[in-house]
């Protein structure tokens, strides 16, 4: 089940989990177990400047279906109208690496020495590439 209730209750589950300070305008879209309700996975959204927004994800292992996909794209590219979704990734991070390259993300720039953990490297998914929206919906 996809929530968007408690929006500051998902902020801190994300951002806990990823070691994020966001901005006051951050929302955010849980996933919700169909068993028991407990929250699985949050995907979050910072830096909109009216073409794009930062994606962030973080959740628990097999969270990510095709429910969560379609509404974590739906939100950006049609409610918000962003051309396309960023996300900024730790190179150390191999596993948050290989989910975006298979959700279609490409990697734009890798910034060396600009996260702890080495580069950070910056992906995008553009909204025409995107197979997680119905392509006959429009912002």
């Amino acid at each position: 089940m996809i929530t968007t209730e408690n929006q500051i209750g998902l902020m801190r589950w994300i951002c806990d989990r990823i070691g994020y300070m966001p901005s006051p305008f951050f929302r955010a879209i849980g996933s919700l177990s169909h068993i028991d309700g407990h929250l699985r996975g949050v995907v979050g959204y910072d830096s909109y400047n009216g073409a794009s927004v930062v994606m962030h994800m973080a959740g628990e292992p097999g969270w990510i279906d095709k429910a969560i996909l379609h509404a974590a794209f739906d939100y950006p590219f049609n409610t918000m109208g962003c051309s396309q979704v960023l996300a900024f990734v730790p190179s150390g991070n191999d596993t948050a690496q290989d989910i975006d390259t298979r959700l279609g993300f490409e990697t734009v720039v890798e910034l060396e020495g600009a996260h702890p953990d080495g580069s950070l490297i910056v992906m995008r998914m553009k909204r025409d590439d995107c197979k997680w929206i119905s392509p006959h919906r429009t912002h």
